[in-house]
C-alpha cells in the first residue's frame, strides 16, 4: 500500500534586488524569532511523464528523491507531494539518468525559517536571482482554503507584490531563459 500525498499549499514570488531580498530575511527573523537555518541544495529534475520529479543533493544530510505535482499558476497553489530519503543519491541519479533523461538542474541556497506550520524559504538561485517561496503544512483535516488563506497572510506581511508572484519551478524559469539565448 502506498503512502498517502503530503499536502501544502505554496507560494512563490521574484524578489528582484539583494535588499528585497535582505529585508525579507530581518522580516522573517522578525517573525519567526529565529535566525532561520542555511541549506545548500542542488537539484536534479528529471523527465517525468506526469509531475515533477528530482533528487535533491543535501549536506550532512540524507539526499532526498522528491515526486511532486501542483498547478502552475501563480497564485496560492495546492501541491502534493511525496519524499523518499536516499542513502545513494550517485546511483540512483545514474540509473534515472539512463532510464528517463535528466531535464535540467537548479542549484541553490535556502533560507529556511518555520513559523507555526509554515515553511518560509529564502531562495538565491544559482543563475536565476533571489526568491521568496511559502509552503503551509496542511494537516489531513486542513483545507485548502485555510492553507490558502494562511498564505495570503504571509505575502501581504512581507509586502511581496502581486506582479512578482511566479507560477513554475525554478526548473522552468532557467529553461526559459537558455531558450531566449538561443539563436532562432
Amino acid at each position: 500500500m502506498s503512502q498517502p500525498d503530503s499536502r501544502n499549499v505554496e507560494v512563490k514570488a521574484s524578489l528582484g534586488t539583494d535588499e528585497n531580498f535582505n529585508r525579507c530575511i530581518e522580516i522573517a527573523r522578525k517573525l519567526c524569532s529565529s535566525d532561520g537555518e542555511v541549506i545548500r541544495q542542488h537539484d536534479v529534475f528529471f523527465k517525468a511523464t506526469s509531475g515533477r520529479l528530482k533528487l535533491r543533493f543535501l549536506q550532512d544530510t540524507p539526499s532526498q528523491l522528491i515526486s511532486y505535482s501542483r498547478p502552475d499558476t501563480e497564485d496560492a497553489k495546492l501541491s502534493c507531494f511525496k519524499v523518499l530519503q536516499v542513502t545513494e543519491p550517485e546511483l540512483l541519479k545514474t540509473i534515472l539518468a539512463e532510464s528517463v533523461g535528466i531535464k535540467g538542474e537548479v542549484k541553490k541556497i535556502r533560507h529556511l525559517f518555520w513559523y507555526n506550520k509554515t515553511r518560509i524559504h529564502l531562495h538565491k538561485v544559482e543563475n536565476l536571482g533571489n526568491f521568496f517561496e511559502l509552503e503551509v503544512c496542511l494537516s489531513s483535516e486542513q483545507t485548502v482554503e485555510e492553507g490558502t488563506k494562511i498564505a495570503n497572510e504571509l505575502v501581504a506581511t512581507f509586502q511581496i507584490d502581486p506582479k512578482d508572484m511566479i507560477a513554475g519551478a525554478y526548473m522552468d524559469l532557467l529553461a526559459s531563459k537558455e531558450d531566449k539565448k538561443k539563436p532562432h
